[in-house]
């Protein structure tokens, strides 16, 4: 891989991550719910004891950290798949995608159990909150936002690493 398709590839990762974040955000708003990033804020600066103008901040930063890893682990995927052809590089990354958003929102809960614990300064706590097997919103939430990495991820840098003429229709 040249310096100039890893960079593209960076680059893919970063929005990725940013727009899943910002669309799963989205989500619960729209869909009435309560806001993950104002949860894990609040839950944080509650059990820490921190300033509660902290809460919005923290929020963020959690909920930033948490889709760009997603992100970078779903652009190792890609990565490992590139070489395919492009139909079974683009087959194989969205069962990726699918299986990746369903274990994420499986392991959210007790995950969130444990960032609270650890950023509230608690450590490792002694009761998480259990899987969530459930059909409902966050596993839509989840799903969505790895489709999205797809579609950035997989597709975006196909179609615009071609030449423009062959862009068109």
């Amino acid at each position: 891989m040249t310096p100039r398709g890893l960079g593209r590839h960076v680059i893919a990762w970063v929005v990725a991550g940013g727009a899943g974040s910002i669309m799963f955000w989205l989500f619960q708003v729209l869909t009435g719910g309560a806001t993950i990033t104002a949860f894990m804020g609040d839950q944080i600066v509650s059990a820490g004891g921190y300033p509660t103008p902290m809460a919005v901040p923290l929020g963020w930063a959690v909920h930033l950290g948490v889709s760009l890893s997603y992100a970078l682990l779903f652009a190792v995927v890609a990565a490992a798949a590139e070489r395919a052809s492009p139909a079974v590089a683009a087959s194989v990354t969205l069962l990726a995608a699918l299986v990746l958003g369903w274990i994420t929102a499986v392991i959210a809960p007790p995950a969130i159990s444990v960032t609270i614990g650890i950023l509230s300064g608690h450590g490792w706590p002694s009761e998480m909150l259990p899987l969530n097997f459930e059909l409902g919103s966050p596993l839509w939430n989840h799903l969505i936002f790895f489709l999205l990495n797809w579609i950035i991820q997989v597709l975006g840098p196909r179609v615009f690493s071609q030449p423009a003429a062959a862009r068109q229709p």
